[in-house]
């Protein structure tokens, strides 16, 4: 026997033991839009389609099945007929697109407490971080460890902070309401750390300085972002405000033109209007 959407989302949440309320905040949608599904009153976008399944546990065929079944009854997708191969292909396409998130979480504290940047980081080849001042490698994160990326895996590392000179830093501290001088003087510190480093490694094996580039840029900061290997990424964007509110997502490539490419081109962006700081000036050879 057929399940249709309603009877679908009120048994889940039930066995879930949450009120309407606590689903729509758990899965990011307003409390009216969880309401209306469950009384039947209005039914998820094809668009929408993987994401609800895969909060649902269940494949998108399925959700699709309980959508268009309404007390036995069939219900029109579109204004015309619809046709099934090109639905389903459709289907396809945005469950890859949202397969790639493989955790959200509500803010950057639920994120440190759950999250742990050494496992990402670990036998990785290749790291590229674009944020303000990438607590996450300078502050939490071992330079011993680094050091052994780098040395021993030939890890390349970029890190691309804001410039703790330029005019973005300063906005953005207005944005956040910091004291005029904070993030720069936190960017700043993690620049030397991140730069001691290097000259240690420069010092102890030259030859591997290479794999580690300490970059700044002055652009405005809207991302806070740590790929791995191309294959992973956590992303968390600023917007305006604090950014210690703002949810963060892990993403695994899975897809060519899906969420990962997006913000793995935010991030390749800054690295293009960056600027190494271990790089010799022309004009000084």
């Amino acid at each position: 026997m057929e399940t249709n959407l309603p009877t679908l989302l009120r048994t889940y949440r039930k066995g879930m033991g949450w009120t309407q309320e606590e689903m729509a905040q758990r899965w990011s949608y307003s409390y009216e839009t969880i309401s209306a599904w469950e009384r039947g009153k209005r039914r998820p976008s094809n668009q929408e389609i993987p994401r609800l399944a895969k909060l649902l546990e269940i494949s998108p065929e399925e959700l699709a099945s309980a959508i268009v079944s309404n007390q036995g009854q069939v219900l029109p997708l579109t204004d015309s007929t619809l046709q099934p191969q090109r639905t389903q292909a459709s289907w396809k396409t945005n469950f890859e697109v949202w397969g790639e998130v493989q955790h959200i979480y509500r803010n950057r504290t639920e994120f440190s407490r759950e999250f742990s940047y050494s496992d990402m980081f670990e036998n990785a080849h290749s790291i590229l971080a674009a944020g303000i001042s990438l607590n996450a490698i300078t502050l939490n994160y071992s330079r011993e460890i680094l050091q052994k990326l780098i040395i021993e895996n030939q890890c390349n590392i970029q890190l691309c902070f804001l410039d703790p000179d330029g005019k973005k830093c300063a906005e953005r501290e207005e944005e956040e309401d910091y004291p005029l001088g904070t993030l720069a003087g936190l960017t700043r510190a993690n620049i030397i750390i991140t730069t001691v480093l290097y000259n240690q490694i420069k010092q102890t094996s030259p030859e591997h300085c290479k794999h580690l580039e300490v970059r700044v840029y002055d652009l405005a900061p809207r991302l806070n972002i740590y790929i791995v290997d191309d294959i992973l990424m956590t992303v968390q964007s600023y917007g305006y405000g604090r950014g210690e509110e703002a949810p963060v997502f892990v993403l695994k490539r899975k897809t060519q033109g899906g969420l990962f490419d997006f913000y793995a081109s935010t991030a390749k962006h800054i690295l293009t209007h960056s600027r190494d700081i271990n790089e010799q000036d022309p004009s000084e050879k």
